[in-house]
């Protein structure tokens, strides 16, 4: 797929010129128009395979569907290496460019951590879908990989973050959701170690589960940050044009995720916690630490519901003046995380209700996955995807 990476640019286009729908400057004849945004792509259909497996009131078919869904994201991810490899052979200075843009006239850097996230959620369907069939091998291979993955995305997120604020100068009102994309790998480790822990031996599970609850805590604590500076701009500038709308529920993901992550770690204290803990017994604070972990749970839950209706109102103001365009991905990959979240604190709770609400969103976001990649492609197919 081509697309123009100012789409969703940090200080680019005007946003008069945001609003009009222009043809791509790039389509298949150019692996130029290959980019880190394309992998918002996987990171939505990784996320629904994701919720189709964990929705509550399960049926016949539905696990059947979540796997021709990874399947189809993994052949998905595949391809877009590819493509972006050939982008970065036939022209080795994109390389700097795709990960450091000096003259900011794009964010494609940003999105690198859609990459970084597209991985954790292949990570979590390899768990989820593959190891029930395949056997313990799958087990080590996951939790090898688990640390390869987070070693790789730390390094990532203190290196770019580091180059963003040394040598970058950007404005609060330039500011956008997608200034969290660096971060977003760290926000689904917590997620992922949740997942994989569910197949490992408590002497592989227990560091994992440590290292979930770091992870995760430093996402949550520098999406903390964003969302001042989100914010900020929200009261002292206008909200995005139109066609940028869509991205604003980019700021519902770092909380659903941690919702998830907490309340899923907490739920697997027992097994993630080392033996003896403080002295004790695992089990002695495994109860408290998941009562503790519904009870913030929850707290946030109404926290990302409020952005999601932020958002939600913006984009429905925007009415025709929406074209479709990358940040399109933004209506299913953050939801997917509110989903999640809602899925859990259903499994805490025990309650019909909030379990049929899971079902609820998680039909929603299959049809939305659909309409989505339906308009994109039909987008690409006519060269206007802008």
């Amino acid at each position: 797929m081509g697309g123009s990476t100012e789409s969703l640019g940090v200080n680019g286009p005007t946003p008069q010129d945001r609003e009009k729908p222009t043809r791509s400057n790039y389509g298949f004849h150019s692996f130029r128009g290959f980019t880190w945004h394309q992998f918002t792509g996987t990171m939505s259909t990784g996320s629904l395979a994701v919720v189709l497996y964990q929705t509550p009131y399960q049926f016949s078919g539905l696990v059947t569907a979540g796997k021709v869904i990874f399947i189809i994201d993994l052949v998905f991810f595949a391809l877009l290496c590819i493509c972006i490899c050939l982008r970065f052979f036939i022209n080795p200075k994109q390389i700097v460019k795709s990960v450091y843009d000096s003259d900011q006239t794009h964010d494609e850097p940003f999105y690198l951590g859609a990459f970084g996230v597209s991985l954790a959620l292949l990570l979590q369907c390899i768990s989820l879908y593959g190891v029930p069939a395949c056997g313990p091998w799958l087990v080590k291979a996951c939790e090898v990989l688990f640390w390869i993955y987070f070693a790789c995305i730390l390094v990532v997120a203190v290196l770019q973050y580091q180059t963003l604020f040394v040598t970058q100068d950007f404005s609060l009102d330039s500011m956008t959701p997608s200034w969290l994309m660096p971060i977003y790998p760290l926000l689904v480790t917590g997620p992922l170690a949740g997942v994989l822990m569910q197949h490992q031996p408590h002497e592989s599970a227990s560091p994992i589960w440590i290292c979930g609850i770091a992870a995760q805590g430093l996402g949550w604590m520098v999406t903390v940050l964003m969302y001042a500076m989100w914010a900020i701009r929200l009261l002292t500038t206008e909200i995005p044009p139109p066609v940028m709308r869509p991205s604003m529920f980019v700021a519902v993901g770092p909380t659903a995720y941690t919702i998830t992550a907490i309340v899923a770690l907490g739920s697997s204290a027992s097994t993630g916690l080392p033996d003896p803990f403080l002295g004790e017994p695992p089990k002695a604070a495994a109860a408290t630490i998941y009562v503790i972990a519904v009870v913030v749970g929850t707290f946030l839950w109404l926290f990302a519901f409020w952005f999601f209706a932020l958002s939600a109102v913006a984009v429905a103001l925007g009415g025709r003046k929406l074209t479709p365009n990358y940040a399109w991905w933004s209506f299913i990959f953050p939801n997917a995380g509110l989903t999640l979240a809602t899925i859990q604190l259903g499994k805490a709770y025990d309650s019909p209700a909030i379990n049929y609400l899971c079902s609820v969103m998680t039909g929603a976001l299959f049809l939305g996955w659909l309409f989505v990649s339906a308009s994109l492609l039909n987008a690409v197919r006519k060269g206007k995807l802008g």
